[in-house]
This record gives C-alpha cells, structure tokens and sequence, in this order.
C-alpha cells in the first residue's frame, strides 16, 4: 500500500503546482487586437519623388516591409488593412514603447554609402539578405553594426577608387535617409557617428581597397540603438513617405471586451466536461487523464508565454485542436490497454503492451500535424503563422504529457499491485468490439457527401460565397464628438447598411469607428456624414481595400499547400502512397463539406475561416492516421504483411480495423465537439462563423476517417493487388521510451 500512497501523493503534488501557476500564467498572456484590443495608427501613403503618383506596386511593397519592421519589434499578428487610395492603418497588440513602434515604422531608412562630397557610391543593394547584426568591438567593447556584403566586387572597387584621394577626402560616409536638398557631409562631419539619432552614422577613412565579405559600422551606439539600426537595414526601406494622419490611439477588441472572460469560462466548463466524461469511461486513470490534461494546459501557456506569442482567435482555434489531440491521445492509450485485457492478458503486462501498440500511432498522427505547423510558421503570416506557432507548442506538450506523464503517472499505480485482478477500477470496463460491415456502411456518407458537395458547387455558382469585408472591401468611417458618442443612435442611421461592427476607441468615449460591408457610393457617404453632423458627430469616411487580405489569403494557400506536400511525402515514406492519396483526399474532403455548406446557408465567409479550415486539417489528418495504422498493424498481425490479399481479406482487414477504433474515434469526437459547443453556450455570437466551421468540420472529419478513408483505401488497394508490385514492406520499427513501454 505504501507504493498507492506514494503514487496518489504523486498526482496530488501535481494538483497542487498547477492551481498556484494558473493565475500567473493566465496573467501574463499577451492578447491580440481581436481579443483584448491594442494600439493604432493611421497613416498618410505619399511617394517620396513628390513628381510621381502613388501606385499598388507601391503599396504592396510598403505593407511588405512594414511587416517586417513589426516583425523586427518582436510584435505579433497586427492588423493592417488600407483605406481608400493612399492610406494605411496598422493596429499592434503588446506594444510597450509606442513611441519607438512609430518611430521604427515610418523611417524611410534607405541606406546608402557617399563620398566626402555626397556623391552616391552605393546602395544597401550591395548588402545580403538580413546582412545587418550588432557586434561588439573585442577592443573598445563599443557596440557596432556589421554588414555582410553581396557584392563584394563593387565593393572592392568603390573602395578602391576611395583610397586613391586625398588624406581630407579618402572618407566613405554611410548615412540613413540621405535627402539631396537638406543633408551634407560638410554640415555633419563634427557629430558623423557620434549621435545615434543622427542620419550621418558613420564616416571612415578608407587606405585601400576592401575585398571583405563584410565590414563595421561604428559610432557611439547603446546596444540597442545598434539593434534598432540593423533591425531597419534588414527590414528593407520604405518605397513611399508615411505621414501621421492622425492621433496615434488605443483601439477595442474587435470580438468584445468580454470575450476573454466568456472565453476563460468555456474553458473551465469544458474541462470539467471533458474530465467528467474520461473518469466516467476510464475511472482513475480517466482521473489521471484529466489531471495530465490540467498539466498540459499550464505547459502550453507558459511556453506560449516565454515565445513571447499574442494570443488571437486563430491560437485559441489551436489550443481546441490542441486539446482534442491530448485527450485522442490519452484515449488511444486506453483503448489499446483495454484491448489486451480482452485478449486475457493481467494488468501489467496489457499496460506494456497497450503503451507499445498505441506509441507508434500516437507519434505518427502527432508527426503529421507537426509537419503541417511547421510548413504555416515558415511561409505563413500574420494569423496563420500565430494559429501554427501555438499548434507547434501544443504537439510538444501533449507528446510530453500524454506519451511520457500520462504512463509515468500511471504506472506509478501499476506497479503497486493492488488493481491487479481489479482492471475495471483502474480502467473501465474493456468489452468486446461490435463487427460490422463498414464498408457496407460507408457508402450512405459517401453519397451525402457527394450530394452536399455539389449542391453547394451549385450555389457557388448561381449565387457565389457570402463574403465579407475582408475579401470584398467595405467602409471605415471614423467618428468624434464633443460629447459621449451613442451607437444606439447610430446604428439606427446606418442600420440599412450591412454592419460589420462599431465600437469605441479605449478609454475615450467620444471616438470610435464603424465598419460596413458596403462600399457606399457618393450619395449614400453624404447622407450619412449629413445624419451624423446633425448629432454633432464629425466623420472620415474610407473606402477600405482588400490588397491586404488578398496577399494573406494567398499565402495562407501556398503554406496550405506545401503543408499538403509534406503531408503526403510523410505519410507516403511512413505508410505507401495508397494511405497518402486516401489522406489527402479525406482532408479535401472536410474542407469541400465546410465551404459547400457555407454557400448553401449562405453564411458569412470571413478571413477567420483560415483558422476554422486549418484547425479541420490538423484534425481531420490526426484523426485518419490512426485509422490507417491499425489497417498497417491489423495486417501484419492477420496476414503476416503478405504483399497479394484478395478481395474479401482486404475488406475484412478494413471492417476489423474500423471496429477496433470506432470507440476512440467516437469519443474523441465528442470531447473535441465538447469543446465548440461550449463556446456557443456560453454566448460567444461573435465566434458563430468560427464554430459552425468547427462544428461541421468535426463531424466531418469523424465520419470521412473511420468510413470513407478506409473506403478510398481499398478501393486503391484492390486496383494494385491487381497490378505487378514493388516490394512493400509495412513493418515499422518499434519507439521505445525508456520507463513507458520498456
């Protein structure tokens, strides 16, 4: 008994450590713009030839370095949209310094290196790609910038030609926004480089030519003057002029103040839920799983914390494809442990044998999803790079607290004897899989799927998607009065509209905005700007463009896409190409049911279906892999991996699979289900689109990898038993960890 006791004062402890850190850890997140508001400002785009006019070419390429430049101040998922011809709005979450924010985002810094009497040499076109980084002088210990130099040809030859003059002009200067009518090295040369807010940042005599691959840029910097310096050599110059248009302010969060809180509480509740349902079909060790779940919770959070991530919608739609994936996990465990008891086998040895059986499947689906984070994060941006950062901490943790903490912990329980001959306490009862004919049975959600999908390409066609402001453009019209504004009255205004929101800026009840859906035509914008005079409220209405949503949404399909490719090569090299192809298309699948569905009801489509449609992905793959490796496992064990089945031994091979993981499946299912339903109950209406999206993807993605999956399988399987084959060979390696499963 004294082992039970230790085991139980184990979990405890546990218990214990993640009641203090959740309030911390909860404090410290840093929210996005959508969830807890942030800080605004607009600017004025105005090329820097004042000769030439504004064109999109300029435009892209100025929201393109602006987001690096944010990316530079350590900042998150902003939001940038433009406005009408020529401005562009940037709202930032986090930001602690706003001041150093506006200044790192309007400076042109176009660098460029000059003789003693200005005459251009270079540009930073002589420069690598991030060939700026801060150094430090082994003699002085001063700070300095370093460049790395591309051209090391031209290089050489500028400063070649430079060490041919004279002692008083043998001088290269590199300055940062040069202008032809203002600036001069002969008003500068007593402070060049010794001020660090100065343009003139460095001049050096220069006695030969210099055929290096990088040199230094001193002067009197602080570390981080250097850093903000090279941060702006690498983020690139700025093709136009930004102008303040107006006060820089805080904005509210776009899904409400009280969706944090409304949202803490749907996770509580479905905690709760999702606990109550595991100690219910796995007794103490569901309880076990509950409290690795409240470990992984913590876990995730405070390595989200130290990344220094923003928690946006697309994290949170993460964080439940995150927490489905650690309770399949946990699940999948059970069920092959309950397995082995039906097979006759004790308490200890069906432990080691379920933990060894449900290792290879745990690591593959979590391998595949990874795959897929990794892909968003590397060509992703803005939301989907937030949405595959908190994915890629969430497979972490749940591979550390499902396949390592979860079996320490019960194990622990294991070895002390007492459920020996008492399994049922310890896991729940274990029963006999019900047989039936999958097969037979998949081909009525093959034929509604069908049905649903071209009855929605119909609607895409007759009537086209629903889309909103960030796909079709809309209207910003800022608001401000003397006194407190009331939306009350002017929703009654512009309720003929189609209202996207309208809110209050932060702490300043007398400003805010409103978005429409609409692009108002010149009578329409008089008319409201007349109605809103009357009530004392002046206006700035701007036409807002969808340049911005239209680059994020394209390379949220590219990431989309290499995600896919990698998919396949993963599962084609784990498993053959067969269970690939079956992959891909039930994932295709998932998506084609979601957007039909959406054109069919015609639901709003927004950018935040990106987060639903990836979330379904992770999922649904997750959810097939598991599937498709009890086919892999089943075969070895009924066929021995022969290479040529019939027929009916392959359709055997499916129905027996799919009756073993129907369970997990099912209960998987429900828990993550659990999780959206809850959003819903506790009166999230901003999140509707969101969680339909979820919703119908779930029961989807349950329904297309335990029937239509094994389906498609073999029905590829059959046309190659009846073609000449390369060997195959199935068998997979075990994974041993140390502790778990040896």
């Amino acid at each position: 008994m004294e082992k039970l006791y230790k085991a139980i004062i184990g979990v405890v402890v546990i218990v214990v450590l993640c009641a203090i850190l959740i309030k911390p850890t909860l404090n410290k997140i840093n929210y996005g713009i959508d969830l807890q508001g942030g800080f605004e400002i607009l600017y004025k785009i105005e090329p820097i030839n004042p000769n030439e006019s504004l064109k999109e070419n300029d435009l892209t390429n100025t929201y393109n370095a602006i987001v690096g430049r944010i990316d530079s101040l350590g900042v998150s998922e902003p939001v940038i949209t433009l406005e009408g011809n020529n401005l562009i709005r940037i709202q930032l979450p986090g930001v602690s310094n706003e001041d150093e924010a506006r200044k790192r985002i309007s400076t042109t810094a176009v660098l460029t290196f000059r003789d003693v009497n200005d005459n251009l040499l270079a540009t930073s076109e002589i420069l690598g790609n991030g060939g700026a980084s801060v150094s430090q002088n082994p003699q002085s210990f001063q700070y300095q910038v370093k460049l790395d130099i591309k051209d090391t040809s031209t290089f050489y030859n500028i400063t070649k030609s430079i060490s041919q003059k004279t002692n008083n002009e043998n001088m290269m200067i590199v300055w940062l926004d040069f202008n032809d009518l203002l600036d001069s090295y002969e008003n500068e040369k007593t402070t060049c480089g010794k001020d660090a807010n100065m343009k003139c940042i460095s001049a050096a005599s220069v006695k030969e030519g210099l055929n290096s691959e990088s040199v230094v840029i001193e002067g009197s910097f602080t570390k981080e003057e250097a850093q903000e310096l090279a941060d702006l050599i690498n983020s690139g110059s700025l093709p136009t002029k930004l102008t303040e248009e107006a006060t820089p302010k805080s904005v509210s969060p776009s899904f409400g103040e009280e969706v944090i809180v409304k949202t803490g509480i749907a996770g509580l509740v479905t905690f709760i839920i999702i606990s109550l349902i595991l100690i219910f079909k796995y007794r103490i060790s569901g309880l076990i799983g509950s409290v690795t779940l409240l470990v992984y919770a913590i876990l995730v959070f405070i390595t989200f914390n130290a990344v220094g991530g923003v928690l946006t919608l697309p994290g949170i739609a993460a964080l439940v494809l995150g927490i489905g994936m650690a309770v399949d996990s946990i699940i999948i465990s059970n069920e092959r442990v309950k397995y082995e008891f039906l097979k006759g086998n004790g308490l200890t040895k069906s432990f080691k044998e379920g933990n060894k059986s449900s290792l290879i499947a745990i690591i593959d689906a979590n391998i595949t999803t990874l795959l897929a984070g990794i892909i968003l994060y590397m060509f992703g941006e803005s939301s989907v790079k937030g949405f595959a950062l908190m994915l890629i901490i969430t497979i972490f943790i749940t591979v550390f607290t499902t396949v390592l903490l979860y079996r320490i912990l019960l194990k622990s329980f294991v070895v002390t004897k007492v459920f020996n001959n008492k399994e049922t306490l310890l896991y729940g009862k274990a029963t006999e899989h019900k047989k039936h004919d999958y097969i037979k049975l998949s081909k009525y959600p093959i034929i509604i799927s069908l049905i649903i999908i071209i009855v929605g390409v119909i609607f895409v066609f007759a009537k086209g998607f629903n889309f909103g402001v960030d796909f079709t453009g809309g209207t910003n019209i800022n608001i401000s009065s003397k006194e407190e504004i009331d939306f009350d009255k002017i929703n009654e205004i512009v309720k003929e509209y189609d209202v996207v929101e309208y809110n209050h800026y932060l702490g300043d009840k007398k400003s805010g905005y409103i978005k429409l859906n609409d692009i108002l035509d010149e009578t329409s914008e008089i008319k409201i700007k007349n109605k809103l005079k009357e009530m004392g409220i002046q206006t700035s209405v701007n036409e807002i463009s969808t340049l911005v949503t239209n680059t994020l949404t394209e390379n949220a399909i590219r990431s989309l896409v290499y995600s896919l490719i990698a998919i396949i090569i993963y599962v084609a090299i784990r498993f053959n190409m067969n269970y690939a192809i079956s992959g891909i298309l039930m994932l295709l699948h998932d998506v084609f049911i979601i957007l039909a569905i959406f054109a069919i009801f015609n639901i709003r489509v927004d950018f935040i279906i990106v987060a639903s449609l990836l979330t379904i992905i992770g999922y649904s793959i997750n959810d097939t892999i598991v599937v498709f490796d009890k086919i892999r496992e089943n075969r070895k064990k009924m066929f021995r991996n022969r290479k040529k089945l019939t027929d009916e031994e392959l359709r055997e091979l499916v129905n027996v699979s799919s009756s073993v993981t129907i369970n997990r499946n099912i209960w998987t299912s429900i828990t993550t289900v659990v999780a959206v339903i809850t959003l819903l109950f506790v009166g999230l209406n901003d999140l509707l689109t969101f969680n339909i999206a979820i919703l119908i993807g779930l029961i989807a993605g349950a329904i297309s990898s335990l029937l239509i999956g094994p389906t498609v399988w073999l029905y590829l399987e059959k046309r190659k038993m009846n073609q000449p084959e390369e060997d195959d060979d199935d068998e997979v390696q075990e994974l041993k960890v140390k502790g778990v499963n040896s």
